[in-house]
């Protein structure tokens, strides 16, 4: 038999981007799977600093800011693991980062599951988010450089599908769960499955091939002609297999020819620094929409804030989940058709005015006709979101960056995403519980 199972060509590359849409799967899972527990009875009497469902005044506010931390700070961990990307990335490799990635990920999940003190609760969401965040920083890179370029577009995009499948699938195992009242298993399974996921990807990451450009990179010609010829489905032999190695390779050589070759921030006839600033700046953008709040907190805010019932708020929220699903879905359709800039364009007109429709409808709380109304905009702001928002400015981060300096453009990109993604998970209970 040979590496990889046996397995080449096209169900090869297909497998790939189910490795890495299962990671994403997981972390859509994880995003999502604070959300419906933080109004449970069962998970505020083991961690009543997180209570704003009982309490008011100034004890509703500093209950707020706690519980803003405590599911923020998921996002501090994916922060630290993405940039830890930075400088073991490259080192490892593609494949064993992914690897030691999972297995952190696994002892974070086992230490949220079993936790019974709100101080243990959080260092088992920062450890998950470090092995998340090292994760999420390099699958999209792992499957750009293994895909060929026609496809690369829709297996990116399958991660996004997948992440958006995580959070769909939290939200509705939660709704299930929701009425099993006076049992801990209502919040800790939920917990527990991510490592389902997790498991899946450790069990199956290591018998896929690295990537040939980092094994090109790390002069290693021979290694590197055998993936593409697997990948490729061909003989290690064949004119196409040593003209891509000649490609590649002559494009590190020549990068490596450029005055701060390995300095992402260099000012060079390459344009690196622009290069870099525009794909973090996508993806700050793209998180700055606050779509998110919707991810951590819509149970919480549709229950309390526009006066749902528990039932109606999850209902909401996992339909909302699903109609982004779908979204995602016309997004993967036209990413190779239509190009990335002008989803990217589209995707941040529609949000525009679904938050200015958003922000009227819902000032005054009092009127329960205009909160009913906002549901609609809601939705409008889930369809544009992961049309151009959700996964694409990854990919354009990746796509943008010259060959040398990927590792690290991918990875502050990912931190970037984690990074504000933690601002607006920190201070939306704050908000909520003062406006």
């Amino acid at each position: 038999m040979t590496p990889y199972l046996g397995i080449s060509g096209k169900t090869l590359n297909f497998i790939i981007g189910i490795i890495g849409a299962t990671a994403f799967a997981l972390q859509g899972y994880d995003q999502a799977v604070g959300n419906g527990i933080l109004t449970l009875k069962t998970f505020l009497s083991v961690f009543p600093q997180t209570d704003t469902l009982d309490t008011k005044g100034a004890q509703k506010s500093h209950n707020a800011t706690i519980q803003g931390t405590t599911i923020a700070i998921y996002e501090v961990g994916c922060t630290l693991g993405a940039l830890a990307r930075v400088y073991i990335g490259d080192k490892l490799g593609r494949i064993r980062t992914v690897f030691a990635a999972g297995v952190v990920t696994l002892v974070g999940v086992a230490i949220q599951t079993s936790a019974f003190s709100l101080g243990q609760f959080i260092a088992g969401r920062v450890i998950t988010g470090l092995g998340l965040g090292a994760c999420t920083a390099t699958v999209p890179m792992w499957i750009s450089e293994c895909a060929n370029a026609k496809d690369r577009g829709y297996f990116v995009l399958l991660q996004g599908l997948f992440a958006l499948g995580g959070i769909v699938t939290a939200t509705w195992l939660e709704f299930g769960l929701f009425y099993v009242k006076e049992n801990a298993v209502n919040w800790r399974f939920p917990i527990a499955f991510q490592a389902v996921l997790a498991l899946v990807v450790v069990s199956a990451i290591l018998f896929m091939p690295e990537s040939p450009r980092w094994l090109l990179k790390n002069s290693r010609t021979e290694e590197a002609s055998k993936v593409l010829a697997v990948l490729g489905d061909t003989s290690v032999e064949p004119e196409t297999i040593a003209a891509e190695i000649a490609t590649i390779s002559s494009a590190i050589e020549q990068e490596a020819s450029i005055d701060g070759w390995n300095n992402p921030f260099a000012v060079n006839h390459g344009r690196y620094l622009h290069r870099t600033m525009l794909g973090l700046g996508v993806c700050f953008l793209g998180e700055m929409t606050g779509v998110n709040i919707i991810t951590f907190y819509s149970t919480t805010i549709f229950q309390i804030n526009l006066g749902y019932s528990g039932t109606t708020s999850r209902v909401i929220s996992g339909c909302l989940q699903i109609w982004q699903l779908l979204a995602a879905g016309l997004a993967v359709f036209l990413v190779d058709r239509v190009g990335r800039r002008p989803l990217l364009i589209v995707s941040a007109a529609g949000m525009a005015v679904a938050h200015a429709c958003l922000a009227g409808l819902t000032s005054n709380l009092q009127n329960k006709h205009a909160s009913d109304a906002a549901i609609f905009f809601y939705f409008l702001a889930l369809f544009f979101f992961p049309i151009g928002l959700f996964l694409l400015p990854f990919m354009y981060a990746a796509e943008i960056a010259p060959l040398r300096t990927r590792s690290q453009v991918t990875a502050m990109a990912a931190a970037i995403h984690w990074l504000f993604g933690f601002v607006i998970a920190e201070v939306t209970p704050v908000a909520f519980a003062n406006i």
